[in-house]
């Protein structure tokens, strides 16, 4: 009697132990087809939002894999990703607009973001718009102080320009669509009251440590403008409703570039940053829904 009663115990123990592993299989990387890692670098303006995605892309999919997002500036990441070093080159521009080789790259559009015209404190309680023909100015290093752009309400200060690194494609967004002044770094680094910043991070930083002395500005994805002032340009705020509208103009599309059709497990966490489910989190971080973009920009 009591063979039998073990028998019974043991296959009990057997079917609990299948019943959890198939339960669990249902969940596992291997049963969604998920493995292997995810490498990807490039734009600090994209690494936080990706960055957001990743822990719960691994718990939806129950992915145990490793997914590495790294920033390095849009320029890197092309680079990269055409190489092989990594599986996705994110970028705020397209290979053309950087100057890149694009050959054989899929394009996967995320989001939009807006460059703000990020100020000093200082500056902003003299003045809350600047002009195209005022911010190209500043930008070529023709007007160097605060009392030379048209409606500042204050004295004399001098102008702290904070710009980002080449090959960064904030930089290459503010160029084209703000300033349109485009200048290598070493033509840059003649203009005394110019100081380069390589990320994001690094600019923002900057501008608010400001020192009381000099007003500072600088050209900043909204991301990272939560604690910056921003100037309107031409009086129109830089607001996504005036983005999805174009009246706003320093705006780009935020790309994750892959080599060719990327595999199974990067195409998924791909799919999920551009899926409903993801959407809320996107427009939370300061970034822009394409959807709602009135006009497309090639």
């Amino acid at each position: 009697m009591k063979k039998i009663i073990s028998m019974v115990l043991v296959v009990c123990l057997v079917f609990s132990i299948a019943m959890l592993t198939s339960c669990g299989g249902e969940k596992s990387s291997s049963a969604n087809g998920l493995s292997g890692s995810i490498k990807a670098d490039g734009s600090t303006a994209l690494q936080p939002l990706l960055t957001k995605a990743v822990a719960p892309f691994k718990t939806k999919y129950n992915f145990s894999g490793s997914v590495t997002i790294n920033g390095g500036g849009s320029g890197t990441g092309l680079t990269d990703v055409m190489s092989g070093a990594v599986d996705i080159g994110n970028s705020d521009v397209t290979p053309e607009e950087a100057g890149k080789p694009g050959e054989g790259l899929v394009d996967h559009q995320v989001c939009v973001v807006a460059v703000g015209l990020a100020v000093s404190n200082n500056v902003y309680e003299k003045i809350k718009s600047i002009t195209s023909e005022d911010l190209t100015a500043i930008f070529n290093g023709t007007k160097t102080n605060w009392n030379q752009i048209t409606g500042w309400t204050g004295g004399s200060l001098p102008i702290q320009v904070f710009y980002r690194k080449s090959g960064s494609g904030t930089r290459k967004l503010f160029e084209k669509y703000g300033s349109q002044v485009t200048l290598t770094d070493t033509q840059i680094s003649k203009f005394p009251n110019f100081t380069k910043k390589e990320s994001s991070g690094d600019l923002e930083s900057a501008i608010v440590s400001t020192p009381a002395g000099v007003g500072a500005i600088g050209y900043e994805t909204l991301p990272y403008c939560k604690s910056l002032k921003l100037l309107a340009l031409n009086g129109v705020a830089c607001e996504y409703k005036n983005v999805y509208t174009n009246d706003y103009l320093i705006w780009g599309y935020e790309h994750m570039y892959t080599k060719g059709t990327p595999n199974k497990t990067v195409h998924t966490f791909i799919d999920y940053v551009m899926s409903e489910e993801f959407a809320p989190t996107i427009i939370e971080n300061g970034y822009g829904a394409i959807s709602e973009m009135k006009i497309t920009r090639k």
